[in-house]
Formats: structure tokens, sequence, C-alpha cells
């Protein structure tokens, strides 16, 4: 019985020591997987701890600690950007080969078609009821095409006015300046007295009440949030652009009105948006489009500023929003396509990934939360998410619709349409446009079927 056990525990050790034995008993190497991540240059701000960063400065360094910790598959990444001009060639063009970007940071208006092409992976099987709750509602509402999400959204570029404090004093207009840093909310009645106001306060022949400009498409979506002015939807029920109704005539018509009035820079229609802003800081302008980081920007530049809503009609107001996010191409490889969700995963959960949203603004509540008594307004402009409207909303040629939008009001400002005559040529080029997306769209189906 000695020699048997001894003969089976001689063989047991040959075994093991022979190269087929050692095999068996090694564990089995993870399967390698490369991800592509492509993503256009878009600038994250001013990180606390980190400086001026990008999304590209983001990715590349939570690659490396995804990789120090993730088992599942032995996973390597090439992360590149690409001009804005660039995502046909980039994306577009390269879908379904060896090239294809597997993740990419959707700063982009062409998701909606991509999706209706079936080219993205709808990534709802990622958001637990944590992650849902985390996140304000009409920002899940802006990433969702056909009731389902296709861009976990990561930052929010949230737009409102900035207003300036001590020009608003010397008019008189204490009553009107929010408290304890927060958001302004008046009815378009009361904007117009601070207008009027303003204008009669100010004597500086260069230096105006609030902004206008169109001279290209930059900024074009506040514009159309100021149609909204006097109960204006935009669109109708059917998605297309419904201006001509007596609500939008009356809000092109005050929008000439201020032009005329002189409450608006003397020839607006030759002024874009960046100039505007400038006009801000040089203290030039009263009211003036703005985000978080331009806030910021103003006092650095000693401007003692608040911000504030568009105007409406109940006097909540709005405020302007898109998100930035990632999706995921479907490139048929279910490997890929689960290490591409892994990773996104991780992104949502890090720390430090998701202390890059500081520089914009958030899209989390409890990062907003964590940091906001450390950063200015960062809690108003978080609880002000609910008062966004959506003017994009899901165009599937939304290029198309900025291209045609702003020669309208540029038409209004110089004269060359009445208020009535804009409108109706907002509603007729624009739904053309958005007509003309649906088209390509149908046609592109067409031809991959």
């Amino acid at each position: 019985m000695r020699k048997r056990n001894l003969l089976c525990a001689l063989l047991a050790a040959a075994l093991c020591l022979s190269p087929a034995g050692c095999r068996a008993q090694e564990p089995a190497e993870p399967e390698k997987v490369t991800l592509t991540v492509k993503t256009p240059p878009i600038g994250l701000g001013n990180i606390p701890g980190a400086g001026e960063a990008e999304v590209y400065d983001m990715l590349t360094a939570a690659a490396e600690r995804f990789q120090a910790q993730y088992d599942k598959y032995d996973v390597e990444f090439s992360i590149s950007r690409y001009d804005y001009l660039d995502e046909q060639t980039q994306l577009a063009d390269k879908y379904g080969t060896p090239e294809s970007a597997d993740i990419f940071f959707a700063g982009s208006w062409n998701v909606p078609l991509y999706v209706k092409r079936g080219w993205l992976v709808p990534l709802d099987d990622m958001i637990t009821p944590e992650l849902r709750s985390d996140v304000d509602e009409s920002i899940w509402k802006q990433n969702t095409v056909g009731g389902k999400v296709y861009t976990l959204p990561y930052h929010q570029l949230q737009n409102t006015l900035m207003v300036n404090r001590t020009m608003m004093q010397a008019a008189g207009l204490e009553e009107y300046i929010p408290q304890d840093d927060s958001v302004a909310h008046w009815s378009t009645e009361e904007f117009n007295l601070i207008c009027q106001r303003l204008k009669e306060s100010l004597t500086d022949e260069n230096t105006f009440a609030f902004m206008m400009y169109a001279a290209n498409s930059q900024g074009d979506s506040h514009i159309m949030t100021l149609l909204r002015a006097y109960g204006c939807p935009l669109y109708d029920e059917n998605g297309n652009f419904a201006v001509n109704t007596p609500e939008g005539i009356q809000a092109l018509a005050w929008i000439k009105e201020m032009d005329q009035q002189g409450i608006t820079p003397k020839g607006a229609e030759n002024l874009e948006l960046l100039d505007c802003v400038n006009l801000f800081y040089n203290q030039q302008l009263a009211m003036c489009e703005g985000n978080l980081t331009n806030l910021w920007d103003a006092r650095n530049k000693g401007v003692d500023v608040f911000t504030a809503n568009f105007p409406d009609p109940s006097g909540a107001g709005f405020c302007t929003a898109s998100s930035n996010g990632f999706c995921v191409f479907d490139n048929g490889d279910e490997t890929k396509i689960q290490a591409a969700k892994d990773f996104l995963s991780f992104l949502l959960s890090d720390g430090e990934a998701m202390k890059y949203t500081l520089g914009t603004l958030p899209v989390s509540k409890s990062v907003t939360q964590q940091y906001q008594d450390e950063i200015w307004m960062l809690k108003a402009y978080g609880e002000n998410t609910a008062d966004t409207v959506d003017n994009i909303r899901g165009s599937l040629n939304w290029q198309g619709v900025r291209d045609v939008f702003y020669r309208n009001i540029n038409d209004l400002l110089t004269g060359e349409k009445s208020p009535e005559e804009a409108a109706a040529a907002i509603d007729e080029s624009c739904n053309a446009a958005l007509e003309q997306g649906r088209a390509s769209d149908e046609e592109s189906g067409n031809k991959e079927d």
C-alpha cells in the first residue's frame, strides 16, 4: 500500500514538472482588448488641483487607473483627439472599420443620427437607481433617443445671464438683485423694467443694457431662448419650429424694439456672441449670456457680477444647457462593448475623474454637494438645472438649423424683414433643415437595408 502511494506521489510530481502540467496549474491569461477612444478638444476649465485641462487629459489619466485595478480583460487604450470639423472623417467615415472608435466623448449634435443608423449601443443597463437619481431628469431627457439612453452624461454647460451688480445698483434696481449668490428669476415684465432703468442710467454712448448679436450662428440657442419670453414654446407637438405665432411674433417685435431704443448695442447685426461677452468684461454691457466659467472670468477682471435666468412670462425663467458625455459604438464585438461599459462605469464612480467636471458644471448632484462650499456659485447652478430648456431637441440636422436661423435674426435687425416676416421665415427655413436631416437619415437607412 505504501509503494502504491509513493508511486502516485511521484507521478503527480512528474506531471507538475512537465510543461503541460505546469500550464494546467496556471490561471488562464485574460483576453487582450484594445479600446479606441476619441474626443474633440473639449476644454474642462480650471480643475482644482490640476489647472486647465481637456477631456483628453482626464481620459488618459483615468485609463491608467482603470488598467491598474481591472482584471476581467487585459485592456490597452488608444486615446486620441480630433478637430471639431473632422467628426465626419474620424467618427462616421471610420465606423465599421478597424479604425472605428469604441468610445467617443459626445459633444456632438450628430448622436441622434448615429442612433437612427443603429451605430450606438444603448446604455440603460449601466444606469443604476443611484446613478439615475444622481442626475437631473432634464439631463437624462437630453441624452435619450427613442426611449433609450445612448450618452452617459458627464458634465454640463449651463448658460444664464451675467449681470453687472454695480450698474444695477446705480440704476436703483437693488430689489431685483438676488441674495446669497443665488440665481435671479425675472418675469418678462420685470426684465423690461430693468432694461429701461439701466438704459436711463447709462450715460456713456458706448455702454448698453443688454446683449444682441447676429453676425453668425455662435450663441444662436440663446437667441432662441429669448423667443420664449412671451410664451412661445419654439416648437409644436410634432417637433417643428413654431415661431410664427402671436407669441413668437411678439418676441421678435420685442427684440427689434430693444434694438431701436438703444437697449442693445448699435449695429448688433454685425456682432457675434464673443463680442458681447468682451463688452461685458469691459463693463460696456450690463447683461450678457454667460456660464460658470464666464462668471469667474468676469470676477477676475474686476466685474461685480451675479446671474439671472432668461426671462419668461411667469418669472421662473429659463437657462439653456447641454451636456457632454460618453457613447459606445456598436462595432459587433461583445468583448469590446463589455470592456467599454466597464471603463465608463469606472469613470462615473472614480472621484478623480469626476473632479474634472468642476471646471464647468457637474451633472452629478453628489459631486456638486461635495464641492459646493468650495466653489462659488456651484450650488446655485446645480439647483438651477431644473429650469433648463432644450432647444436642440435631438435634431438630425442641427447644424443646418443654425446655418439659417441667425440669418433671419440678422434680417430682423437690419430691417430686411418685419417681425411677421422673420417669424414666417424662421419656421420655413429651420423646418426645411429639420426635414433635410430626416430625409437624409431615411435615405441612409434604405441604403444600409
